[in-house]
Parts: C-alpha cells; sequence; structure tokens
C-alpha cells in the first residue's frame, strides 16, 4: 500500500511539474532546472508582509547573506562579496523558488516586478530571515571553539579566562555560524605538517633577507615583528571586530632591500595578491580609508610611501570604531575597526606618536640592493602561486596548532600600548616556535631620510675613488669640505642652521654599508671615536 502511495504521489508530482512547465511556456519563462527536486512556490495575491516572510524563510539556507546594511551573494571567482540589487534579486531568486502570479485558470510563474522585489528586500520580515555574514575568507582559517564565550581580562597577560575549554580550529568551508564568516577553500592544504617541517621551511625563507640587526649579534626584533605580521593575517579570525592591531611597516635603507617583498610573504597566503594604493595624499589617504572601513576590509598596503607623518592615519590605527563618509553622501555610518594597515618606504622617519601604533621591520641592505644575489631567487609571482600558497598556509597553521594543542602558553612579555589583545595572543604563539624572537622588544635601529640620501652616496663614492688601497679616514669637518668642493652639501644637508651636525645625523644612516667607487672598487664605510672627536674610515674591501 505505501509503494502504492508513493507511486501515485510521483505521479502528482509530475503532473504538477507538467503543469508548471506549459505555464512557463504560456508566459514565456524559462524555469530553473531542478536536479530533480521541485521548488516551492509563493503566491503573489497575498500581503506583501507574507510574500516577505514566505520568501525570507526558503532563502535562510541559500547563499544570500546580510552584510552591514546591504544583502550580498558570494563571489567565487573573484573572493568577494557581490552586492544583491532589486533587479539581480528578481531572477537570482528563481533559482530557488517559483513565484505564481494568479490569472483566471488558476497561478501563472512569474518573474516578480521590481517594485514587489524593491518591497520584499526593505522588508524587516524578509531580513531576519536572512544570515548575517562578517567576513568572507578566501581559505580555511583557525578559529575559537568552545563551550562560553571569549572574554577579555585586561588584567591579565593572556587573553582567555583560566581554565577555559577553548581551542582552536579551522573553520569549515562554506558558512559558520559561530563566527558569521563565509569561507571559500581557494588554496588547500596540509593540515598536518610537523612543526619542524614548518619551521625549517620558514628558516630557509627568510634567512636571506637582509634584517637589521639591534646590536652586533641580534635580529630577532625586526625577523620577530615579521613572524608576527604573518601568524597575525593567518589568525584575523580570533580577534573580535574592533580589536586594534598594530599597523605593520617594512622599512629598508634603500630600494630593493626586500620590503615589498615580505609584506606580501604576509598576505599572499591568506589573501592573494595583495591590492595596493602607492603614495596617496592626504585628501586621497581619506577615502581610502573610509572605503576600507566601509567595506570592512581584512588588510589595506600603503605601499613605498614617502613618510608616515597623518593624523587620518593615527586616528584609523587606534580606534575601535570608524564612522565613514558614505561616498557620494554627506552621511556617515559605524563601523568596527577590522583593517590592519601594512605600510613599506625607505629610509622612514616616524612619527613618535604612530611608533606607539607600529610593529616595525628594519631591512638594513650593506650592499648595493642591485648586486645583492639570492640562493633561492623569490618573487611576487612566485608568492602568489596557489602552490606556494599552499606550503606558508600548511607552516603557519602547523605553528599554531602546535601551541593550541600545548595548552596555548602565555608569554608576559608579549605587549603593545595600542594593541594589546592582539600582541597577548599572537606574542603568545611567536614565543611558543622560538623563544628567541622578540616582535616586541623596543626598537634601537633607526632609520630615516629622503632625496639626500642619493647625493650623500655620490659624495662618499666620489672621496674613495681618490684614494688609495689601504683607504684612509676623514673627520667631518673634511667631510664638509668636499661635499663643498662637489656642490653636494645643500642637497645633503639642507638648509640646516648646524651643517656639521646635520651631515653628521645623515652620515650615521650609512655607516656599516658596503658601496662600489667610480673604479669599481668595494670599500666599507665606518665610524671610529677617537679623542678628538669622529672620524669615518674607509675601508677597501
Amino acid at each position: 500500500m505505501n509503494d502504492q502511495n508513493e507511486s501515485n504521489d510521483q505521479e502528482l508530482i509530475r503532473k504538477i511539474r507538467h503543469g508548471l512547465d506549459l505555464a512557463a511556456k504560456a508566459a514565456n519563462i524559462e524555469l530553473p532546472e531542478q536536479n530533480g527536486q521541485d521548488l516551492p512556490t509563493v503566491q503573489l495575491d497575498q500581503p506583501v508582509s507574507k510574500i516577505a516572510h514566505e520568501i525570507g524563510t526558503i532563502l535562510t539556507p541559500a547563499p544570500l547573506f546580510w552584510f552591514h546594511t546591504s544583502f550580498v551573494t558570494i563571489g567565487k571567482e573573484r573572493g568577494e562579496f557581490e552586492l544583491m540589487t532589486t533587479d539581480r534579486f528578481r531572477t537570482w531568486v528563481e533559482k530557488y523558488l517559483y513565484v505564481m502570479k494568479p490569472n483566471r485558470a488558476g497561478y501563472t510563474a512569474a518573474t516578480m516586478t521590481r517594485d514587489m522585489a524593491s518591497m520584499i528586500m526593505a522588508s524587516d520580515l524578509f531580513r531576519e530571515k536572512i544570515r548575517e555574514v562578517k567576513s568572507l575568507n578566501k581559505v580555511r582559517l583557525p578559529a575559537w571553539r568552545g563551550s562560553s564565550e571569549v572574554k577579555v581580562d585586561p588584567r591579565q597577560a593572556f587573553w582567555l579566562e583560566p581554565e577555559s575549554d577553548f581551542q582552536i580550529e579551522l573553520l569549515p568551508p562554506g558558512y559558520d555560524e559561530r563566527t558569521k564568516t563565509y569561507t571559500l577553500e581557494e588554496v588547500e592544504y596540509r593540515r598536518d605538517l610537523p612543526l619542524e617541517e614548518a619551521r625549517t621551511f620558514l628558516t630557509e625563507i627568510l634567512e636571506s633577507f637582509p634584517w637589521a640587526r639591534e646590536d652586533e649579534n641580534s635580529n630577532s626584533r625586526s625577523t620577530g615583528v615579521h613572524f608576527a605580521a604573518m601568524i597575525g593575517v593567518f589568525c584575523n579570525c580570533l580577534f573580535k571586530e574592533g580589536t586594534i592591531k598594530p599597523m605593520i611597516v617594512y622599512n629598508g635603507n634603500q630600494p630593493g632591500s626586500g620590503k615589498s617583498l615580505l609584506m606580501r610573504m604576509a598576505l599572499c597566503p591568506v589573501h592573494g595578491e595583495p591590492a595596493e594604493s602607492s603614495k596617496p595624499n592626504n585628501e586621497e589617504l581619506r577615502k581610502i580609508l573610509d572605503i576600507a572601513a566601509l567595506q570592512s576590509k581584512p588588510y589595506l598596503v600603503l605601499d613605498d610611501v614617502a613618510s608616515l607623518y597623518s593624523n587620518e592615519l593615527n586616528r584609523f590605527t587606534n580606534s575601535p570604531v570608524h564612522e565613514p563618509r558614505i561616498l557620494g553622501k554627506s552621511q556617515t555610518e559605524k563601523r568596527y575597526n577590522v583593517t590592519q594597515v601594512f605600510t613599506t618606504g625607505n629610509m622612514l622617519s616616524l612619527a613618535e606618536d604612530l611608533v606607539r601604533r607600529c610593529l616595525v621591520v628594519d631591512l638594513f641592505e650593506a650592499t648595493k640592493a642591485t648586486e645583492r644575489r639570492f640562493e633561492n631567487e623569490l618573487t611576487p609571482d612566485w608568492l602568489c602561486l596557489n602552490e606556494t600558497r599552499a606550503k606558508f598556509l600548511a607552516a603557519l597553521w602547523a605553528i599554531v596548532r602546535h601551541w593550541s594543542e600545548n595548552g596555548m602558553p602565555a608569554f608576559k612579555e608579549a605587549r603593545h600600548t595600542s594593541a594589546p589583545q592582539w600582541a597577548s595572543v599572537i606574542g603568545a604563539i611567536v614565543n611558543h616556535l622560538n623563544p628567541g624572537l622578540l616582535p616586541f622588544a623596543k626598537r634601537t635601529f633607526s632609520l630615516g631620510g629622503d632625496e639626500s640620501t642619493a647625493a650623500l652616496e655620490a659624495l662618499i663614492c666620489s672621496i674613495a675613488s681618490d684614494l688609495e688601497p689601504s683607504g684612509d679616514e676623514f673627520t667631518t669637518a673634511e667631510l664638509i669640505s668636499a661635499a663643498e668642493e662637489l656642490n653636494l652639501l645643500e642637497a645633503i644637508a639642507g638648509h640646516a642652521k648646524d651643517q656639521r651636525k646635520a651631515l653628521g645625523h645623515r652620515l650615521k644612516k650609512i655607516r656599516g654599508r658596503t658601496f662600489t667607487d667610480k673604479r669599481n672598487r668595494k670599500f666599507n664605510f665606518g665610524k671610529q671615536d677617537k679623542s678628538y672627536g669622529a672620524v669615518y674610515p674607509f675601508k677597501f674591501l
């Protein structure tokens, strides 16, 4: 008897489907593909509130989401949210349901009108049925899992409650209700890589970069900052909206030192090819920051900037909430801070109030960058390959997984005045990987400069070209005299009242570097303190 009933039901469904097909042909409408399943229907001869509620209920599991103040879908090809407009909604919805228009014969499948689509999308009854999404991830990222909420305790070095049951897991592909994130699996990567393999891979990649040394034996701060940057980007979903993150600054002593390559290395595994904004003026910067806030961008790159003196940037990097101006309108909208700023530049002079908000990677290449040779050449294109991204992602997950599996030990020295929560988590992970990496140590290395660098190098190389192979040493006064003879003093020291002091300050920036003179001889430019003052020796190599 049950078999007979099932047969009758299937015959009824077939007849309904056939009737819908006929109605669609009569209305010159092509019905969506069913893949063996029949779509639900919504009748249009009822109050709009009921129509909106019914359509919203049907679309609850569909890939339509509420993002801030707009409905969006997931653009899987570009890995971006795509705005749902009323015109687009009219036909998009037909993949999931039929709207049925009454006529004399009963009901006919129809495409909803623009006015109907607008009324439905404006309805609270429709909105409350659509899932909220806060971010879109291109790859699977770590997230907290536990029976309670993550709570901040500002008195502790670490921000999880003692004896909590929290652990870290990778977000699943698709929508995650707890974090309200949607994850694309743009790159699949190994999830069981041993920690030592991860450590070896990253160490070999990074060992050829010219990390600046804070003292004779240590480059632990700048290297540590880069590790923190990579891990921080990967662990973005561990932090709530509004969590302040430090600006990451890659500061080189000359073009070609590797600063932009390292910036891409931090971002490419998670985001692919990073979008960059080069050298914006103050007005352009304000618009760029507003767009980043409105779109809840996870990162913002300011590449190859000349300086970092900006009140707008100060506020942006230090506030948990932004109120960006909507483009083309006079009104603003409140947004939580989710954007981390990455900046690159040469010889950057950092404003004191901005240094508190930054973690700085200093790179110091002693030779001309164009003369440097890597054992393994790294390129931006290589970093963006999915195969390369998979290797970095596997290594980063190995680091985070090992920390989580070992009880997530805290590190009391992981402190940052502007970003305490971010520092407590990321610093603990970095310390667990290698206690010798010190991203939050005091920065004592200083780079800073402008176009006078080229004039200063020209002076040094010109002097060296006239020296014997045994070399020589010069006082500051002698270097000033040489600069005057070569008409380079003004270019180097500008209009400083004390040109001797200004030149001495500039010379500090190139001490320890290796140059090539006009006779193609390599020499080292240094400094020695003697009883009568400082001298600068030229030593040929």
